[in-house]
């Protein structure tokens, strides 16, 4: 069987539609070297619902130091290897 070689890749800005209340989340994390966004909600807590959720941006990382980048403003969970949810901490914009 043949070593599977990936496509060289090159970071490249994406337009994309954000919620207006994760916005400042996403650009703050886009930001970060190592760091990389994915999807995101302001989430639905005061909308009302069966069950409301906070805001969230998905985030992936490349290794420990981005990961500690990250931990300085967000609180992470963490859903799989260097992927989680971010949550900006109390008292941190």
């Amino acid at each position: 069987m043949r070593d599977v070689v990936p496509h060289e890749t090159v970071p490249m800005q994406v337009w994309a539609d954000i919620d207006v209340g994760v916005a400042d989340m996403v650009r703050d994390l886009n930001q970060l070297p190592g760091v990389r966004t994915h999807a995101s909600c302001q989430g639905t807590i005061g909308e009302g619902g069966a069950e409301p959720y906070p805001a969230y941006v998905e985030v992936s990382w490349d290794d420990h130091f981005a990961l500690r980048l990250i931990l300085q403003v967000f609180d992470l969970k963490i859903k799989g290897e260097n992927w989680g949810h971010a949550h900006r901490k109390e008292g941190k914009s």
